[in-house]
């Protein structure tokens, strides 16, 4: 009987381990955002060191928002933050790892990502610059 009980507990030990931080196992810690740009062929610089000419896709840790920078000559350079929002995997981490497992998984996923998400596709819009005074000669 106690041989049993020790094989039960080391695959619910090992199903625990394995499940946690399912969300960022399933859902992962990266994300591919496709960004576009009106007018479109905007160099966009996201977090000062990934460069793209729109329309272009980067892949977007889920651990923080990042910045975005849309330039072309000709118009204003347009700031956007690329925020994270909730992922649905937070309701898989509640009932399946909470309910069932432990807190050791939430805190797994918070921790890497796996929580968040991003919109899939992110639109700029850049303003065109204005002509300014006329110049007589």
């Amino acid at each position: 009987m106690t041989h049993t009980r020790s094989w039960l507990t080391v695959v619910l030990l090992g199903c625990a381990w394995a499940l946690s931080g399912c969300g960022t196992w399933w859902h992962g810690d990266h994300q591919s955002v496709t960004i576009f740009t009106t007018p479109p062929e905007a160099t966009v610089v996201v977090d000062e060191r990934i460069h793209l000419l729109a329309p272009g896709t980067v892949s977007l840790n889920r651990k923080g928002n990042h910045h975005a920078v849309a330039t072309k000559d000709g118009y204003d350079a347009t700031v956007m933050t690329l925020s994270r929002t909730w992922s649905w995997w937070v309701i898989g981490d509640v009932f399946g790892c909470l309910i069932i497992f432990s807190p050791f998984c939430i805190m797994s996923d918070i921790d890497n990502g796996g929580y968040y998400t991003f919109d899939d596709k992110v639109y700029l819009t850049l303003d065109q610059k204005s002509s300014g005074s006329l110049q007589t000669k």
